[in-house]
């Protein structure tokens, strides 16, 4: 059994619900990307293609949001190849959660949003 935790052991006490819903979905999200990976999916991989990988990464049912946020974790790695213009239209329209795929030389990565409360 894996175990991702919770947002509660990583955020302070008072942490609004939504940023730690945020927190978690941005864990959660790559874990079940990583399944879909493993099984050759891409973005566009079904509702019961997305079961089977949340069921396969030990979780259970997931909600609209993080199924979109695992659709993002799947979408074509950035590189370096790709135009400034076009990193930080990606980067900067990324909704709270929703991780990225990056490539740094031969080696890909998740780039995960990890929310932080305000004030610090």
């Amino acid at each position: 059994m894996r175990s991702i935790g919770t947002a509660r052991h990583f955020q302070p006490v008072g942490t609004p619900g939504a940023i730690c819903r945020d927190h978690k979905r941005a864990v959660l999200a790559p874990a079940v990307a990583l399944e879909a990976l493993r099984c050759g999916y891409g973005p566009d991989l079904t509702d019961s293609q997305l079961d089977d990988c949340a069921r396969a990464a030990d979780h259970g049912r997931l909600s609209g949001s993080s199924r979109e946020a695992v659709r993002s974790a799947l979408r074509p790695v950035l590189t370096a190849n790709d135009s400034p213009e076009s990193v930080h239209e990606k980067l900067f329209a990324l909704p709270p959660g929703h991780p990225m795929r990056i490539r740094v030389g031969d080696r890909e990565y998740f780039l995960v949003p990890i929310p932080i409360p305000d004030p610090l």
